[in-house]
């Protein structure tokens, strides 16, 4: 009897062993279940742009599920959203230690160019690049780091790339429109920003650069047309009024363009440049108190802005305040703007 004691005994430890390793083993499917739920819970609202509340559910999915580098990679991906990007930084360093990917490095090289650390954004979009030889978002944020540290040709290079990656890339068509300004290839710049406004009609800032390259080549009636498409499209864009405005200023229509820069000013209270703009218009139109008053605004705003003053100095001369013109003219000329030489020379002295 002893002997079948022993091997009861045996037994009874060997299926209470078992018990006891399965319970864990669901446990742990149980809590994997979980985080899964909570993820998928977490992606629904990003999608819907709840931020906030995508953030709570992958900390509580990570919280059962730490090295989840999903639900890592996403919260970094919403925490970059919310522009909380030593947090995303933090969460994609994470997902590349458990699973690198050429995702991963790109969100993370992002993150660095929105935090200005620009070399080593760039070394985040090569490595994506590397492990992705056609990843069209990585030629073009790469070229965009590469144009805010004025390297305009190696710019110009990864657009290329971006667009041959990607064909109706209508960002990488605008940006690549931008660099080729920065080497006076007008007619370039112009077929860019017309195929990026050909793929999206709706790419109000492509129908203002369009504008901008189409007074550079004096086609001014095509300038306003493009204006006038970009204002369309966003109602508040204070920058295209502006732009307008200087437009219909050129075709000798003062009055639209004073209307223009008061819209401008409207959408934008702080906006220097349309107090200037406004002023010239006021000056043509004769009205020079109206024009100073629109310069003295302008100055406010932005106390280095040397063509307010040399603008407002031609006004008070007119108004025949000789001295205050002078100490404009003066001002101006202390800050750069040679163009006032002339008039201190002429009148001042």
């Amino acid at each position: 009897m002893k002997k079948y004691w022993f091997i009861l005994i045996f037994l009874l430890f060997q299926i209470n062993g078992f018990t006891q390793e399965s319970d864990t083993s669901k446990v742990t499917f149980d809590k994997n279940q979980q985080a899964n739920k909570l993820y998928n819970e977490g992606i629904e609202l990003y999608d819907e742009d709840k931020l906030n509340s995508a953030i709570a559910k992958f900390n509580k999915a990570l919280s059962l599920k730490p090295d989840f580098p999903e639900a890592l990679y996403n919260r970094g991906c919403t925490r970059l959203e919310q522009n909380n990007l030593e947090g995303a930084i933090q969460d994609f360093n994470k997902v590349i230690d458990l699973r690198p990917t050429d995702k991963v490095y790109f969100s993370r090289g992002r993150a660095k160019f929105k935090l200005k650390d620009n070399q080593n954004a760039i070394e985040d979009f090569s490595i994506a690049i590397d492990e992705n030889p056609d990843y069209a978002q990585a030629y073009y944020y790469r070229g965009c780091v590469r144009f805010e540290m004025k390297e305009f040709q190696k710019a110009l290079d990864d657009f290329n790339k971006a667009i041959k990656a990607k064909h109706d890339y209508a960002y990488a068509y605008n940006d690549r429109g931008s660099t080729k300004l920065k080497f006076k290839d007008y007619k370039g710049a112009e077929e860019d920003y017309r195929e990026a406004t050909r793929i999206n009609p709706k790419f109000t800032f492509a129908f203002n650069n369009l504008g901008q390259v189409h007074e550079q080549l004096n086609k001014l009636e095509d300038a306003l047309e493009d204006y006038t498409a970009s204002i369309k499209i966003n109602p508040d864009y204070f920058i295209a009024f502006n732009n307008r405005g200087r437009v219909k200023f050129e075709l000798d229509d003062f009055e639209g363009a004073v209307a223009d820069y008061d819209k401008a000013i409207q959408l934008s209270p702080a906006y220097a440049f349309a107090f200037n703009n406004r002023a010239n218009a006021k000056f043509m139109l004769g009205d020079f108190k109206g024009a100073v008053a629109d310069y003295n605004e302008a100055i406010k705003i932005n106390p280095e802005y040397g063509e307010a003053y040399m603008n407002r100095g031609i006004t008070k001369e007119m108004i025949r305040d000789n001295v205050g013109a002078c100490r404009d003219w003066n001002k101006a000329v202390s800050l750069g703007v040679t163009t006032a030489e002339a008039y201190v020379n002429k009148q001042c002295n």
